[in-house]
């Protein structure tokens, strides 16, 4: 049984009089414990495509079923339940309260559920599966880029959900840590049982995962062709084009 599938999602935006078709009769399935990357350009909708994944967003068409939910149909504190006990979302853009400790950020979300020792030392344990446990005490505008997402990692998986979703977590970094970071939710999907969904702009991101993707003209697009050497780092989609 699927994770998460998303059954002819359709999302439109007007501006002004003109409308703007960014999904049409997107399909996807992901289940536990598969990486599945989704590949566009920049614009091409993979941003409202993960909202929707997520809740975030309502599609105006078609469904979109998490454990056999379909969460456009919930309301905003049933969705609010789901999300705490199901859906992690990677925020590479950190806590709104720029003196929080990261190991304070990380343990915000879980004071209600499980109390504040337990939050903060399901933090640290979280911290550490990613080996950033050094960055506890830190506060997030001195850390890395990379030390960055890594905590935002661990700030989704410390709530153990069953579902992580990921806009772009690669973004702004080097493409040695891109493809670290690739790595990472590979191991996560892999060691935690959790589905990962991701949007990646680039290849070197999206080559660790199990499944792939792209996203065309608001279609997604399963490719044609994938190497099985390990090395490989070529992709061919269904309009013949070549991505590497």
């Amino acid at each position: 049984m699927s994770l998460l599938r998303l059954e002819s999602v359709t999302k439109s935006y007007w501006r002004g009089p003109h409308e703007q078709r960014v999904l049409r009769g997107a399909a996807l399935e992901l289940r536990a414990g598969s990486l599945l990357s989704v590949y566009g350009p920049r614009g091409s909708g993979k941003t409202a495509l993960m909202e929707i994944a997520t809740g975030f967003q309502r599609p105006a068409a078609g469904r979109v079923l998490f454990d056999g939910v379909d969460l456009a149909t919930l309301s905003a504190r049933e969705l609010a339940r789901v999300h705490r006990g199901g859906i992690g979302w990677i925020e590479r853009g950190g806590p709104q309260l720029p003196d929080l400790t990261v190991e304070e950020y990380v343990a915000l979300a879980l004071y209600r559920d499980v109390g504040r020792r337990r939050a903060h030392r399901r933090a640290r344990t979280a911290l550490a599966a990613y080996g950033v446990e050094d960055c506890a005490g830190e506060r997030w505008a001195d850390l890395s880029d990379t030390a960055r997402t890594l905590c935002a990692i661990a700030q989704a998986m410390a709530r153990k959900p069953k579902l992580l979703i990921a806009d772009d977590p690669t973004a702004g970094l080097g493409i040695v840590d891109r493809e670290r970071i690739g790595s990472v939710l590979r191991t996560t999907a892999e060691r935690d049982g959790v589905g990962v969904l991701t949007a990646v702009p680039d290849m070197s991101a999206m080559l660790h995962a199990h499944e792939l993707l792209l996203l065309s003209r608001g279609r997604l697009l399963a490719p044609a062709e994938r190497s099985s050497k390990p090395d490989a780092t070529v992709v061919q989609f269904p309009d013949g084009r070549r991505s590497a």
